[in-house]
Parts: C-alpha cells; sequence; structure tokens
C-alpha cells in the first residue's frame, strides 16, 4: 500500500513539473549599440565579387539588417594591386571582373580597408591552396534507417599536405547552392577538428557524404529523394583561413542550437577578423579570399 501512495505522489510531481515546462516566459533583453557588420567572402572565380555592409540589430527583431551606404572599400594585394568596390547604394559594394581576370593568387596575402562614417577598418587574410576534386559517385540506397530511398552522392578529395588546412565544401543541385544551417559543410584538414590531427587523407565519409541535400520534414517519408536521375550536381571546394572556418563553424552551432534546447549554448557573436583601427568598437564579420576548385556531374 504504502509504495503504491509513492507511485502516486510521484506521477502528481511529474504531471506538475511538465505542466509548468509549458509556461511562456517573457524576456526583456537590453539592446545593444547596432555595429558594423562586414560580409567579404571572396574568390578567385572569373565573377563579380560583392563585399556586403550592414548593422547589427537586436536578436529577437525579424526584419533585414539596416543596409550601410556611402562606404568606400577596396582591397590592396601584397604587388600593390588595388581592387576596388563600387558602392551600389544597397549595402552591396561590387567589383566587377573584366574578362578572364580573377581577385586573388594562391599565397597573397590580401588587406581590406573601409572607410566610413569617418573610422577606417581594416582586415587582412591569406589566399590558401584548395585540392582538386577527384570525382563525384552515385549510388542507390533503399531500406536505411531515417532516410528515404534514392540516389545519394559523394566526392573524393585528398586534403593538401600540411596541418591547418581549412575549406568549406558548397554543393548546388540543378544550379540551386544547399544552404540550409545544417547543409554548411566545412573540412579542418581531412576531417571536422583541427584535435584529430590527421593530414594528406581523402575526406572522410561524413564529409563526402555531406553533399546530399538535408530532408524538409522528419518523417523520411515524406520526403522526395535526394537526387534523381537527370539531376545536376555541382561540388566546390573553397580555401578558407582558420578564422572563417571558426566564424562558420560557431556561426552553425548557434542557428542550430533550438534543435537542442536543454544543452543549448548562450547566443554570442560568431568570432571574426575585422577590426576598426581608428577606435575600439568592436566590428563584425570576416573577411575571406578563397581559392575554388569544383566538379559537375548528371546523376545517371
Amino acid at each position: 500500500m504504502m509504495q503504491d501512495w509513492i507511485k502516486y505522489i510521484i506521477v502528481i510531481f511529474l504531471g506538475s513539473y511538465l505542466v509548468a515546462c509549458e509556461d511562456v516566459i517573457d524576456i526583456d533583453t537590453d539592446n545593444a549599440d547596432a555595429l558594423l557588420t562586414v560580409d567579404a567572402w571572396l574568390n578567385n572565380l572569373p565573377e563579380e565579387q560583392v563585399i556586403r555592409l550592414t548593422r547589427s540589430q537586436p536578436y529577437f527583431q525579424n526584419e533585414f539588417s539596416p543596409a550601410v551606404v556611402g562606404a568606400l572599400v577596396s582591397i590592396l594585394s601584397e604587388s600593390g594591386e588595388e581592387f576596388v568596390f563600387e558602392d551600389q547604394g544597397d549595402g552591396n559594394y561590387v567589383w566587377e571582373a573584366s574578362g578572364d581576370s580573377t581577385l586573388g593568387q594562391i599565397g597573397s596575402q590580401y588587406t581590406l580597408t573601409i572607410d566610413v562614417d569617418g573610422r577606417q577598418i581594416s582586415s587582412v587574410t591569406s589566399m590558401q591552396s584548395v585540392p582538386a576534386i577527384d570525382s563525384i559517385v552515385q549510388e542507390f540506397r533503399e531500406d536505411e534507417l531515417g532516410s528515404p530511398d534514392g540516389i545519394y552522392a559523394q566526392f573524393y578529395a585528398r586534403d593538401i599536405p600540411g596541418l591547418g588546412n581549412t575549406y568549406w565544401i558548397k554543393t548546388f543541385k540543378n544550379g540551386l547552392y544547399l544552404n540550409k544551417p545544417d547543409e554548411i559543410n566545412i573540412a579542418y584538414d581531412g576531417g571536422f577538428t583541427a584535435g584529430a590531427e590527421i593530414d594528406g587523407i581523402i575526406f572522410i565519409p561524413p564529409i563526402r557524404e555531406a553533399v546530399n541535400p538535408i530532408p524538409d520534414s522528419a518523417e523520411a517519408e515524406n520526403d522526395v529523394p535526394p537526387y534523381e536521375v537527370g539531376d545536376q550536381i555541382r561540388v566546390e571546394i573553397h580555401s578558407i583561413s582558420p578564422e572563417a572556418f571558426l566564424f562558420l563553424e560557431s556561426a552553425r552551432n548557434q542557428i542550430l542550437n533550438g534543435s537542442n534546447t536543454i544543452f543549448a549554448s548562450p547566443i554570442a557573436n560568431s568570432p571574426g577578423n575585422v577590426y576598426s583601427v581608428s577606435d575600439d568598437q568592436e566590428v563584425l564579420g570576416v573577411f575571406c579570399v578563397s581559392a575554388v576548385s569544383s566538379l559537375e556531374k548528371q546523376v545517371e
């Protein structure tokens, strides 16, 4: 009889606890000063290069970040070549490639300079080497736990010898960039992090297979197969700086924080490599100049 009462009390306690967990708590947060945000992800492809300048805004404000206009933006190579980015009036600053001309050479160092509102902003980065993509392979899979039946792909490439190489692998399906937060595919040497201390190997399977679209729903049967016959898949490897790797890793982890609300980390600005020369006010964002290798394949 005593054991029945104990069970009864425990059930009541758990029920009250679960109900309490459903209460909505409104949190008043102080609005910090708006900070300059620099989005300068450039590459050596013969195409338009864009640097975007905006102002930060409160975390819970569901609006586009306000654009910064009227700035002077340029990049200087260590050989003395200057690339001037023209103000488009919407926060975008553009350098137009002429013919086959490109911005950047592997091994060269580049300095970003931004003059805005009487302030001088700067950053320095180098273009690192990038490995060639050897191949893209495909196979049909069925009856795999948690995955819809369909054609799955993976790419093969080998990390460049020497510890500390960092990469951003981008995938395009029929010309559409796979850009969900959990589709951000970055690699440190051939693995996930510096702690692995692996070098010169073929990228590990989870990175090779991260070129497949992530299903939109939790139920695999509600999703179309990742790839179908006739689809076009393009994989690009962008060499990035260690600072850019840390920024992407931090940004991805914080965006996906909501998938684990119990053990979620506190929200904080992702670390960048852009600084104010004229004052001690913080600047957000990253300046990175990447070398790019790519390979395209039609699914058969």
